[in-house]
């Protein structure tokens, strides 16, 4: 890839600050990559052409303060070059990340430049501290967040059980007394995850309780018949009709749960009613054994009743009788209760109305 001169860069940040163009067209047209144009044209807003022409002089204090400004105020690698007026995230990327490992102290003796070809790379030598055998101060501190964290998990076993979510807040508890590096270190969460329930726990989502209570409320409304699926098409409808951005159904049900709000009204005991009571009484012989062809009218008739249920959700019952041999219908009923009566009523009439042909 091809390198861009500071010169270069500078003109496209001029041309874009002066004129009536957007930010794609002009990085398009001097081949910038996005994420730095931004910065570049982000620093030249708030201090001007001097960081991009002089950059600030890069001390042990400089990236340490840097870092720790980042991590307070939970802010992008963006965001953090274009308020110091430094124009390399890379550098910052890589400031943090050994902020992390190895404490404050490794970027006060971090020295500017290249290290010869015969010596141990920054990645060597972290291994190797990694590798190292943990001293006797550094294993009491372990010992001693591990206790202070399950004493204020009392609910939980193991710090493994433990959600990330609880972590976080015992971190988020904790920072007072130990030092953050040390409590990532000793804990199994990630600093990322621990920055992102730190920016859950300083800045709540105001809009979770109008929420909760759309649902409670909907919820309610419903009779407690309507479970996650059908809850979540019908906030949705609410939210889009007064102009607001629809929740996911992931939300609406994590929030359902932490309420204690469950459909149990219908689930799949007790949606289907059977009256069926096993076997009772006589079974009957089968003789027709699937042997529905016949040449002699009269000889095989059979029998169906079918449920039909009406618009205003009445439901109706109709049986008809009809011979195999010519497919004629012979007799039918119909009723509102399908009782034995209701059954036996056709064939009583049919039996008045058949003629004797021997063979039945």
């Amino acid at each position: 890839m091809t390198k861009i001169s500071v010169k270069t860069k500078l003109k496209a940040v001029e041309e874009y600050a002066n004129g009536n163009v957007t930010l794609a067209s002009v990085r398009h047209k001097y081949g910038i990559a996005e994420h730095d144009f931004q910065i570049w044209v982000g620093i030249y807003a708030r201090f001007g052409k001097g960081p991009l022409l002089n950059p600030p002089k890069v001390t042990g204090d400089f990236r340490l303060n840097l870092v720790k400004w980042k991590q307070e105020n939970l802010a992008s690698i963006s965001e953090t070059c274009i308020h110091f007026g430094y124009r390399s995230p890379g550098s910052v990327y890589q400031w943090e990340r050994l902020y992390n490992k190895q404490g404050p102290q490794a970027l006060l003796r971090l020295r500017r430049g290249r290290k010869p070809k015969n010596g141990q790379t920054t990645r060597q030598e972290s291994r190797q501290a990694s590798s190292a055998p943990k001293t006797e101060p550094n294993l009491t501190k372990r010992k001693l967040i591990v206790k202070d964290t399950t004493r204020c998990l009392k609910k939980i076993d193991s710090l493994e059980k433990a959600s990330k979510k609880e972590l976080a807040q015992v971190i988020y508890d904790l920072k007072a007394k130990y030092l953050l590096k040390d409590l990532i270190d000793a804990l199994p969460i990630s600093m990322s995850t621990y920055q992102y329930w730190q920016n859950r726990f300083e800045h709540p989502d105001e809009d979770e309780e109008e929420l909760k209570a759309v649902i409670k409320g909907l919820f309610n409304y419903y009779q407690a018949e309507y479970g996650v699926r059908r809850l979540s098409t019908q906030i949705r409808d609410y939210y889009r009709l007064i102009g607001k951005k629809t929740p996911n159904h992931k939300r609406i049900q994590r929030l359902m749960h932490e309420m204690g709000l469950k459909c149990i009204k219908y689930n799949r005991r007790v949606r289907k009613y059977d009256s069926s009571k096993g076997p009772n009484g006589k079974k009957a012989k089968n003789k027709l054994n699937r042997r529905f062809m016949s040449n002699r009218k009269y000889q095989k008739m059979v029998c169906d009743i079918t449920e039909l249920k009406a618009h205003d959700g009445r439901k109706v019952y109709l049986e008809i009788i009809k011979d195999l041999a010519t497919n004629q219908l012979l007799t039918w009923s119909i009723s509102q209760h399908p009782n034995l009566q209701f059954a036996l009523d056709p064939l009583q009439q049919l039996l008045k109305q058949l003629p004797h042909t021997g063979y039945q």
